[in-house]
């Protein structure tokens, strides 16, 4: 049986060609061949040896994924269904959009599992449950799919999935797009969005410091995220805290926090203070107000009340945007992504 070449990183490459009597300069070769000129078959790629290209193309391949479906918004985003080799699906969102100076960019929104263990309240993952986790070569051939339409200059991991509980395989695709050798996705260019596993932060921190933070909150007062997040029960707002500070002081970038904003559910103005008690304790943040998007078979419904919230949070001098979900009409926004749901 073959195996997907996209799991092994460039160390792993050059092993693996001494491994087989080959130079291990042929590692870098491939690399730069897969990741920057984009070929989709090792014949293709003649730099290497006909017999080496023969070699791999026995032992591996490159591309496995299939395009089930494709859905595009009408605000420019783009929901992409892929179906795996071994028939599991998985969503995919390319967005197209300008950052705070109005320079466009193309960010992809990439999932790092199949469904998610923590069944969080107000997502369609997390009503799937997990099925189980993407190895490294499928989170990378995410990226390599729309990198070879359209150059993304930023990737999010907040598709399907906690990303931080694959953490080995999401810190090994980080490494293989980051490469000088292949695609060279600068690091400060891509974001880990975690519901918040105090452990994995300082991990994170301590071995890809570089890649920024972003931290689904949902709630400042423990009872009530416990309600909305019962798969973090384990973990306290207190522990949590903790992670955060020791993230913005040894890297000094700058986390956001995600904050959901629920009708009646999460955002009175005890709520407001609760957030504001647990952020006057952090440096380095910046809070994303998000509206809620509808999810099948959950019964939340939009607020109201975001003007109050962003109002209050920006006169306590916490900076605070309301973000504006993209694709909403495809189901690609924030808390939309599922297969269970649909095929």
């Amino acid at each position: 049986m073959k195996n997907d070449i996209k799991n092994l990183n460039l160390d792993e490459l050059k092993k693996y060609f001494l491994s087989i009597n080959e130079h291990e300069y042929r590692a870098n070769e491939l690399f730069h061949s897969i990741y920057r000129e984009k070929k989709e078959s090792f014949h293709d790629i003649t730099t290497l040896p006909k017999s080496l290209r023969k070699t791999l193309s026995n032992t591996f391949y490159i591309y496995s994924f299939k395009i089930i479906s494709k859905y595009e918004s009408k605000d420019g985003s783009t929901k992409y269904l892929f179906q795996l080799p071994d028939k599991s699906l998985v969503e995919t969102v390319f967005m197209h959009e300008s950052n705070q100076y109005g320079k466009m960019r193309n960010t992809l929104c990439i999932s790092s599992s199949i469904g998610c263990p923590l069944g969080c309240k107000f997502c369609a993952t997390g009503q799937m449950g997990l099925l189980r986790n993407m190895t490294t070569g499928e989170i990378v051939e995410q990226f390599l799919q729309i990198d070879k339409i359209t150059k993304i200059n930023n990737v999010v991991f907040m598709g399907m999935g906690e990303p931080l509980l694959n953490y080995d395989n999401v810190k090994k695709a980080i490494e293989i797009i980051s490469d000088k050798n292949g695609r060279t996705l600068g690091r400060r260019k891509i974001v880990i969005s975690t519901s918040g596993i105090p452990g994995k932060i300082y991990q994170l921190t301590d071995q890809i410091s570089s890649v920024r933070l972003a931290i689904s909150l949902h709630a400042g007062e423990q009872k009530k995220r416990d309600f909305l997040m019962p798969g973090l029960k384990d973990h306290t707002l207190t522990e949590l805290r903790k992670a955060i500070n020791y993230y913005t002081r040894n890297t000094g970038n700058t986390v956001t926090i995600e904050y959901l904003l629920l009708k009646e559910v999460n955002d009175n103005i005890s709520d407001v203070q609760s957030l504001i008690d647990f952020l006057k304790k952090l440096k380095f943040i910046k809070v994303n107000l998000i509206r809620y998007n509808p999810v099948p078979h959950v019964k939340f419904k939009v607020s109201k009340k975001e003007n109050m919230f962003l109002r209050s949070l920006q006169k306590n001098g916490i900076r605070a945007t309301l973000r504006k979900s993209k694709g909403p009409d495809i189901s690609a926004a924030c808390g939309q992504l599922a297969t269970k749901f649909r095929k």
